[in-house]
């Protein structure tokens, strides 16, 4: 083994890790847990080996995935003396760039920098299906994919939000744990970390007020016509009720033996038509606001 190496292990059984388990001699519990997929970030030692497990952006996630395995994936480091270890399930294309010839340490830096950085593009991505959705919803276009779209994009950013949090107190954990680690390098992933945070804070804020908001248009239309049923009921309830009273088949109703008779329900009719209007214009129901 050279005295300075990065080795990467693309693996899925655990015959491959009980192998590395043996090869480098790693403690039981970090080999466990890294069979675990759905394991969260973190950071601990055994002996003289530094476990850590950080997640990175999935970039081959379905379209609708809203859950910490659908839109990330695990990656694994073991770092002793001048050894790195790191261990993933399926190809990771941002490792291609990484020189294997550096000091692992630095290494580990610039691997855990990307993992970070892996949620950018998602956390853009998001924010301008937002955007778009704001602007469905100012148009009053807005359709019930789009807003099953909205309440799969504030999923998401709670599962950003957790692990950028986490990740955070990974980071500040390692200082301590590899005090080989640049203290700039340091710092910059904390700072990259909570700034995805705050990001992620931000956009499920908006997200959520989003939601309150098409509520609340959904209730105003609601309400809109409520009110236009309410206007046609007090037309009609009095007239419906003049016409039952004539409606009815007693055989002694002056006024069905009067010459004016027909023309003077017209008229009655006509006339508290024009009082309900009046009235109801008046009250500011027909106004459109």
């Amino acid at each position: 083994m050279a005295s300075s190496a990065w080795h990467d292990y693309e693996t899925r059984t655990p015959e491959v890790l009980s192998e590395l388990a043996t090869r480098y001699e790693l403690h039981p519990s970090a080999v466990q847990d890294c069979l675990d997929p759905a394991h969260y970030p973190k950071v601990e030692r055994f002996e003289d080996t530094l476990f850590l497990i950080l997640r990175y952006a999935d970039t081959e996630a379905k379209p609708d995935a809203d859950t910490l395995l659908g839109l990330t994936r695990k990656m694994a480091f073991f770092h002793k003396d001048s050894l790195l270890l790191t261990v993933h399930r399926g190809e990771v294309g941002f490792l291609k760039g990484i020189p294997v010839d550096e000091d692992p340490a630095r290494q580990l830096a610039r691997i855990l920098k990307l993992c970070i950085g892996s949620f950018k593009p998602l956390l853009d991505l998001i924010e301008q299906e937002i955007d778009s959705i704001e602007r469905q919803i100012f148009l009053r276009k807005l359709t019930r994919g789009e807003i099953l779209r909205l309440h799969r994009s504030r999923s998401r950013l709670s599962v950003v939000k957790r692990l950028m949090l986490h990740t955070s107190m990974v980071i500040q954990t390692l200082g301590t744990l590899l005090p080989g680690l640049d203290r700039a390098a340091l710092q910059d992933l904390r700072e990259n970390a909570e700034a995805h945070f705050r990001i992620a804070d931000e956009l499920v804020e908006d997200a959520h007020n989003l939601m309150q908001l098409q509520l609340s248009l959904a209730s105003q239309r609601t309400n809109e016509v409520m009110r236009f049923l309410t206007v046609v009921s007090l037309f009609f309830l009095p007239l419906t009720f003049i016409v039952g009273v004539y409606g009815m088949n007693f055989k002694f109703m002056p006024e069905l033996e009067e010459k004016w008779g027909y023309p003077g329900v017209w008229a009655l009719m006509i006339g508290v038509s024009l009082f309900i209007f009046v009235r109801v214009r008046r009250s500011g129901w027909l106004s459109p606001e």
